[in-house]
Parts: structure tokens; sequence; C-alpha cells
């Protein structure tokens, strides 16, 4: 009897992992698990608070799925802006940097898990991120863009990826604008301050 078909399914997935960890365990494995553990508990925590499930936490790395586009890219933006203000805030050797990326592709099921090239592309995606960055598939800025106005986004350039063709963006993580469209200074402060770096992707067809 043939094997049953994988199961399959769309889904938006997150991936997530730390700048350095490699060369952070070669000079202190011992704060580097506690610091990994501390921003674990961060990322947990949005991921729960915007309705997605994380799925894999292999090494350092988080791969979490959520069926919003929106809810993946605000819960990616809120974790950086969250550990930006942790490194603020502690000494040196407690802060971490992480990269992000979000893709929306078919994914395949394996109990608890999930693969295919859904998963490969977001993976790809955070490995081309700037650090404390998040890079976005085509696919997922088309369906957030007009959704939401906490970002600002440009094109700033084009750049090949193996077979994939990608469109490097810039995001800025700001507050909506009518909040602070009177005060241009705090608008340029806060752009400046929250500037995040993302690729525009699009598959080759």
């Amino acid at each position: 009897m043939a094997d049953p078909s994988p199961r399959r399914k769309l889904a938006v997935i997150l991936v997530t992992d730390v700048v350095g960890f490699s060369s952070m365990m070669e000079e202190n494995e011992d704060q580097t698990l506690k610091n990994l553990k501390a921003c674990r508990k961060i990322i947990e925590g949005l991921v729960d608070e915007h309705h997605g499930s994380i799925f894999n936490t292999a090494g350092d790395s988080v791969l979490a799925e959520f069926q919003s586009a929106v809810e993946a890219v605000i819960c990616g933006s809120e974790f950086q802006n969250t550990i930006k203000e942790r490194n603020n805030s502690i000494p040196e050797e407690e802060q971490m940097e992480f990269r992000i990326g979000i893709n929306m592709g078919d994914v395949v099921i394996e109990g608890d898990n999930l693969y295919g090239e859904g998963v490969n592309v977001a993976a790809r995606l955070e490995a081309l991120a700037q650090p404390g960055g998040v890079c976005l598939s085509k696919n997922v800025y088309d369906m957030i863009h007009k959704k939401t106005n906490f970002f600002y986004f440009m094109i700033l350039g084009s750049k090949q990826l193996k077979t994939q063709f990608c469109m490097q963006l810039m995001l800025h993580l700001m507050v909506p604008l009518k909040e602070n469209s009177q005060n241009p200074h705090l608008k340029k402060s806060l752009q400046l301050r929250n500037l995040l770096r993302l690729l525009f992707f699009r598959l080759q067809t």
C-alpha cells in the first residue's frame, strides 16, 4: 500500500536566531545560555500574544507559525524593539541581538513540526536580515502594507539570492503618524531610532 501523501498547509513562518551565538558560547557558555533563556521568554510571550505557535527551537533558533501575516510582522517588530530596550538597560555581557525572517508559503506537516519551502525561505531571509532587523518576503509585504499604519517601506535596490530574486527594502517602525505628526523632530528621531532593514522577496517564475 502506497504511503499517504504528506499533509500540507499555507502558513506564515517567522524564523529568528542570535547574532554571533557561536562566538558568545566560546567566550562564556553559562552566561550565553542564561541570556538566551531570558530572550526566549520574551519571544515565547509575544508569539502567544499574537496567536502564533512555536514549532521548533533548535539551538539558538526559534521557528514560529502564524495564521496572520500582520500578527507575525507585529510580533517580530515588537520582539526587536523589546530586545533593544533590554540591551539598553543591562551590561554588555548580557546583551543579545537577533535577526528575523518572515515568509508565507506552503509547508509540510510532520507531527508537531513543519518543513518545506515555506520554512526554508524564511530561514534564508533571516540569514540576510541586519542585526536587530527583519526580512519580509514579497507576499508578506503585500499582505500587510495596506493593513497597518505602523510601518514605512522604501525599496532600496535588488539582490540575487541563489534561485530567488530579492528586492531590498527599508522599514521604519514608528508610532502611528497621527500621534507625532505635529512634532517633526520627534518623528525623525523615532524613524532613525527604529530603522530596520528588510528584504522584499519574490520567487522566480
